[in-house]
């Protein structure tokens, strides 16, 4: 258990203590959050380049098939589990629900085309004995999960290997690979040493390191290929040309299984695994900062309310003169508390009038992007050859959509991000009013000292929208604007264009057709794309629809949860403010002792909780480093 988890587990106990049942809630499911560590890792690559063998050869174990006649035909997450195990999932997510369970010898048929044995009994690490692989018969599913007993997978390590892009953003398959950017913390970009990067390869780069905070190039096959050193500093090149921030590893899958057999650490250093896997370890322990940061946050906003209502009680017990006198300052306060929970409150107001404009700006966004797509679509079937346009015509419309569904995302994700920001900036700045009126300190700060700290999330790319700001308040207490979000914005599903062009060019004879003929053929076309832009438009349109509304619902939870819980702590203190009065000397003295007790361990707590908190946040903001691209 580490510093975190242990200040949490206290802080419960504190909120505990003082009957607030709401701020325990509160602190377990931060507790919860934290002991979900999952990193997510998505290898992704154009066909033949190696991935599943990187995965493999990562792993010391076959997870992935690797058959020249077989290729990943679905996501397929690989974590860790106590034994080996393999499901078929229903969505795209690694907590979707479960179309059923498979031997553990076998991976699905939905993942490959065809069942593959999970482990070999001559694969690195394989289980003795291991089952013959079976059919896999009539299993079907959108991903499939593996777990493996693997101690890189142990700390929440999750790799995540997607289908084969072919030909970048052009591919039908391209689509599938960025959605599982949405729930990614680190991309691993397979490409291999016979040749250099292609343009496609870098444009997919492009949109994906906007997609994703860490990107990471690994360059397989380098035992096969001398010139090997060359490739991967004109990668280099290629990237920093780009724009793209990402380190290139060379990496060689028979070298690793050679050095795990032998046992030979300068075989295993020589493959570059080792050093893969320290790097993908660092960027997950940087990872769980964060986290740990929106935890610890958590633990300073609570002990704040808990720390405002014993010291206003704690003075209360000295003197009747000051307990009537923060008596009606805290049934002001406890009114203003009412006030912020309503539906009329200003950041209630902020919420619905932002959230409104960036469903206006989500839908106008869309419009024109795909009005745009059309028209250039029109212009270039019009400038395409009579026997170029059925060859070429699919492939470019497919890239397109893809480009301009991942710019239509990328400005959702950033709009939504300033509608979070602004109403996190209204409440709290409302909660700091309260607090001001109810001021016990000189500073007002209570004995706490957490300056104010804005931290937008670093992670834009992984659509997590999770801030940790916190807003100093009087007697130390703090308001957390960790909104947690996840915006679950995934590209809508984009069919082949080739199944939408099928009915107007298969059996036309290009080559064969007269002008009008031609004329007539073209403007079939126009219309078969511009059906199958309504479908792009239906799709993108409710998938954006349904993301605002649940940026929307999750901040209203999120501010209303923190509304009721200053409403709760106000009410406390005018209750114990009122019983303080009317206790005799006998009762009051013995009441100060335990209140003085509880506000010494809370002291505590809060002294912990800042040193913990300072150097998560530091970490938090730190930048990632700027990649050598010689590793």
């Amino acid at each position: 258990m580490g510093d975190v988890e242990r200040l949490l587990d206290a802080v419960a106990d504190a909120a505990a203590r003082a009957g607030r049942g709401d701020l325990v809630q509160r602190v377990h499911a931060a507790r919860a959050r934290l002991a979900d560590p999952a990193f997510r890792v998505v290898v992704c690559g154009e066909f033949k380049k190696g991935k599943s063998s990187l995965v493999n050869a990562l792993l010391g174990a076959r997870v992935c098939a690797t058959d020249a006649d077989v290729a990943t035909a679905v996501p397929t997450y690989v974590r860790w589990g106590e034994r080996v195990a393999a499901r078929v999932l229903a969505e795209e997510q690694p907590d979707a629900p479960t179309l059923g369970d498979v031997a553990p010898a076998d991976v699905p048929t939905a993942a490959t085309g065809q069942a593959v044995p999970l482990l070999r009994d001559d694969a690195p690490g394989a289980a003795p004995g291991a089952p013959p692989a079976g059919n896999g018969a009539g299993t079907t599913g959108r991903a499939v999960e593996i777990r493996l007993p693997r101690e890189l997978l142990r700390g929440g390590l999750v790799l995540v290997d997607t289908p084969g892009i072919s030909g970048g953003l052009a591919s039908t398959h391209a689509g599938v690979a960025l959605r599982s950017l949405a729930v990614a913390d680190a991309l691993l970009f397979v490409t291999d040493a016979g040749s250099e990067l292609g343009a496609a390869e870098i444009e997919l780069l492009r949109q994906a390191a906007a997609l994703c905070p860490v990107v990471l190039v690994g360059l397989t096959r380098t035992d096969l290929f001398a010139h090997w050193r060359r490739i991967r500093d004109a990668d280099v090149r290629h990237l920093r040309v780009a724009g793209v921030r990402a380190d290139v590893l060379p990496l060689s899958a028979p070298l690793r299984h050679a050095g795990l057999r032998a046992q030979d650490r300068d075989l295993l250093a020589e493959s570059g695994y080792p050093a893969l896997a320290a790097r993908l370890l660092d960027e997950r322990v940087r990872a769980a900062g964060t986290g740990e940061a929106a935890a610890a946050a958590v633990a300073a906003s609570t002990l704040g309310q808990l720390l405002t209502a014993f010291t206003a009680e704690r003075d209360a017990l000295g003197d009747d003169a000051t307990a009537r006198e923060r008596r009606v300052a805290w049934e002001q306060a406890r009114a203003r508390a009412a006030d912020l929970r309503g539906a009329g409150a200003r950041w209630q107001q902020v919420l619905f009038d932002r959230t409104s404009d960036l469903a206006s700006e989500v839908e106008t966004d869309l419009t024109v992007r795909l009005r745009a797509l059309r028209r250039d679509a029109v212009a270039h079937i019009a400038e395409l050859p009579a026997t170029r346009l059925e060859a070429d015509l699919g492939p470019w419309l497919q890239q397109r959509t893809t480009a301009a569904l991942l710019d239509h995302q990328a400005l959702v994700r950033t709009l939504a991000d300033q509608v979070a920001d602004a109403v996190a900036e209204q409440f709290g700045s409302a909660a700091w009013e309260l607090r001001q009126g109810v001021a016990t300190g000189a500073d007002g700060s209570g004995g706490v000292d957490v300056a104010f700290v804005a931290a937008p999330g670093t992670r834009a790319s992984r659509l997590d929208l999770g801030l940790v700001a916190l807003r100093g308040g009087s007697a130390g207490a703090m308001i957390s604007h960790g909104a947690g979000l996840v915006l679950g914005l995934a590209l809508p599903v984009v069919l082949p264009v080739a199944v939408v062009l099928s009915a107007v060019l298969a059996g036309r004879s290009w080559h064969a057709a007269r002008e009008g003929q031609l004329r007539a053929l073209r403007g079939e076309t126009e219309r078969a794309v511009g059906a199958y832009l309504e479908e792009v438009d239906t799709a993108a349109r409710k998938q954006s629809r349904a993301a605002v509304r649940g940026l929307q619902r999750l901040l209203r939870e999120t501010y209303a949860a923190r509304a009721a819980e200053l409403l709760a702590t106000a009410t406390a203190t005018v209750e114990q403010l009122s019983t303080a009065i009317a206790e005799d000397d006998t009762a009051r003295l013995a009441r100060t002792a335990r209140v003085d007790a509880e506000l010494d361990r809370l002291r505590d707590l809060a002294a912990r909780t800042q040193g913990l908190l300072a150097p998560l946040l530091a970490a938090r903001q730190a930048t990632v480093p700027v990649p050598q691209g010689t590793t």
